[in-house]
């Protein structure tokens, strides 16, 4: 954007487009004209300041509070364009100059102010009529320059000099400081605030995109980007192996038929929770689609991958999946390592015909090597004992009886 183009968006375009965060910038605004108000009050009082300058302070504070009181009860547009005017143009075409001149002039901290109204105009008005209140405030600030060279004010209203224009220079920069401090502290922390509340709303919008509204696992767009991240790092070296378990529920069908729908939703949740459980804070599960569920492990190998199916598995077993079935529901897996030069959707197929063989075996068991002798498996078995067993395609309870 050239230098033309920013001069005609100034007179073209809005300052601040969004109506809210206007509001924002009035509310603080007022705030800090109020501590602006206070702390003349205060200061006239301590150095004896003219008995004008002591009313004016008090005025602009009774203003503040009439012009905040009808914009926060407004949502008029219109109306609060006009209390925008009001503000921009009283603060700095009248009590501005009015302080000054009851303050001591261009020998005192009151023209530090005279940016208020400037700063104002500039944060809450647009185009033409933005322009217009800034030449109003330039303007009143210069005839009140000029009229106080002619000492017609001074002689008459504005305190002597000596030892307090220094002090009255000191303090009146420390209300100024402190007016700018509270306004953008207050800013900030409304943005912070802001912030944390778009950075929820997008977790939100982030989790309806990702994650399965049913089981809260991720969903299958989710685990396709993921594969392809970690074939990625596989292949640039950043990750040295990783494996895919998908399982399936036993008889799903059967469960829906007998149990019904809601029964069948449950077994998908309570799966999907023990998956979860079972694995680790790096790998991911999601629901692939009806009762399927594929488990990614980043840097797993196959036997590792192996022996957390199996753990799940008979997790599964011995769980009642939902309140309304009393039987033992059951699961099956297939289990692959990713190997150079497949694609994700080989990946998944490679174990999905690991599944399938699983189904053909009987089910309730875990697949790996088109059902070959898997690795010895170490799970619960007898109580808090851990059994080891090498477990070839059958059930994991048959596998152990000795």
């Amino acid at each position: 954007m050239n230098i033309k183009e920013r001069i005609t968006r100034i007179f073209t375009g809005p300052a601040v487009e969004n109506p809210l965060l206007k509001r924002d910038f009035f509310s603080q605004i007022v705030i800090s004209t109020a501590i602006i108000a206070v702390g003349f009050f205060v200061f006239g009082l301590i150095v004896h300041k003219h008995i004008y300058f002591i009313i004016t302070a008090i005025s602009m504070l009774v203003f503040m509070g009439l012009l905040f009181s009808i914009y926060k009860f407004t949502k008029n547009p219109p109306t609060q364009i006009t209390v925008y005017i009001l503000y921009c143009a009283i603060i700095g075409c009248i009590y501005v100059p009015a302080l000054y001149f009851y303050g001591g002039g261009i020998h005192s901290g009151v023209p530090l102010f005279f940016m208020l109204g400037g700063i104002a105009t500039i944060l809450l008005l647009d185009n033409w009529l933005m322009v217009l209140v800034l030449v109003a405030n330039i303007a009143a600030a210069f005839i009140t320059y000029n009229i106080d060279q002619t000492n017609f004010i001074s002689d008459r209203f504005m305190p002597k000099g000596g030892d307090n224009i220094y002090l009255d220079i000191a303090i009146s920069a420390i209300v100024a400081g402190w007016a700018a401090g509270v306004f953008l502290r207050r800013l900030t922390q409304g943005f912070e605030e802001k912030e944390a509340k778009a950075n929820e709303l997008y977790a939100k919008i982030e989790d309806a995109a990702t994650k399965d509204p049913l089981s809260g696992a991720y969903n299958r767009r989710y685990l396709m980007d993921f594969l392809a991240k970690c074939i990625k790092e596989y292949e640039e070296g950043e990750l040295s192996t990783f494996s895919i378990i998908m399982f399936d529920i036993d008889h799903f069908k059967n469960i829906n038929d007998t149990y019904g729908h809601l029964a069948g939703d449950d077994c998908i949740r309570s799966l999907s929770l023990i998956i979860q459980s079972t694995t680790r804070d790096t790998d991911i599960v999601t629901r692939y689609g009806g009762e399927e569920f594929i488990c990614v492990l980043p840097t797993a190998d196959e036997t590792p991958a192996f022996r957390r199916a199996e753990q799940i598995r008979v997790a599964v077993e011995n769980t009642q999946l939902s309140q309304d079935i009393n039987k033992t529901i059951t699961i099956s897996g297939g289990v692959m390592m990713y190997k150079p030069g497949m694609s994700a959707e080989e990946l998944i197929e490679a174990a999905d015909h690991n599944l399938y063989i699983a189904k053909e075996n009987g089910r309730n068991q875990i697949v790996w090597h088109n059902g070959g002798i898997p690795p010895l498996v170490y799970t619960a078995y007898g109580g808090d004992m851990l059994q080891p067993t090498y477990n070839s395609g059958r059930r994991f309870s048959d596998a152990t009886k000795f």
